[in-house]
């Protein structure tokens, strides 16, 4: 008798393992499916300051995520920083990979310059994303997005420009007179005042 209930303990602990393992991994794939649902975009905290050396309440940034397939839970994404006062001559864009383990998002740069940022105790819904990041500079940087569609993707990683006048894809090696700083070292597009 004691060596049935023996076994009879094991099974459980085990079932109980694997109870808990699946519904962690399920959480993640939840998690991902909002995730790559549309585009974010809101406001982050100190992020802007730490970053760049930007302050003020008009920077926003936008990210977008695209998983590796159906329940996936980690892909490639890209995000923008810009200026909401002039928002297509003041931008930083760079793309990123992507994974969700145990409720944590890791985002990891293309652009080494850029530092890993860690998103942790956060409320997603299909939505609203909110909660905190760690970006190495020992700060809770604060994040409220709401769940938007993008339409100017192709502006920011493309090299095209805009200003009240027009909209044109600049020429490899021209600089548009009206077109301010750009810096693209093929991982990150920053112009304007995130060029600086």
């Amino acid at each position: 008798m004691k060596k049935i209930s023996f076994y009879a303990l094991i099974i459980l602990v085990s079932m109980t393992a694997t109870a808990v393992l699946t519904s962690c991994e399920d959480e993640d794939q939840y998690e991902s499916n909002i995730l790559t649902s549309g585009d974010w975009e809101g406001y982050l905290g100190e992020y802007y300051y730490d970053r760049w050396g930007l302050s003020g309440n008009y920077y926003e940034t936008v990210m977008h995520f695209s998983g590796r397939g159906v329940g996936s839970t980690s892909g490639r994404g890209y995000q923008v920083d810009y200026n909401t006062r002039s928002p297509y001559n003041n931008y930083a864009y760079c793309g990123f990979q992507w994974s969700i383990v145990q409720g944590q998002i890791t985002l990891i740069y293309d652009d080494a310059e850029w530092s890993p940022v860690y998103i942790y105790d956060y409320y997603l819904s299909s939505s609203r994303f909110r909660g905190y990041m760690d970006d190495g500079s020992r700060r809770n940087i604060k994040f409220d997005f709401e769940n938007v569609h993008f339409d100017d993707w192709g502006h920011y990683s493309g090299g095209d420009y805009w200003d009240d006048y027009y909209y044109a894809r600049g020429a490899e090696g021209s600089t548009p007179a009206k077109q301010p700083a750009v810096v693209d070292n093929g991982k990150s597009i920053r112009c304007g005042e995130f060029a600086n």
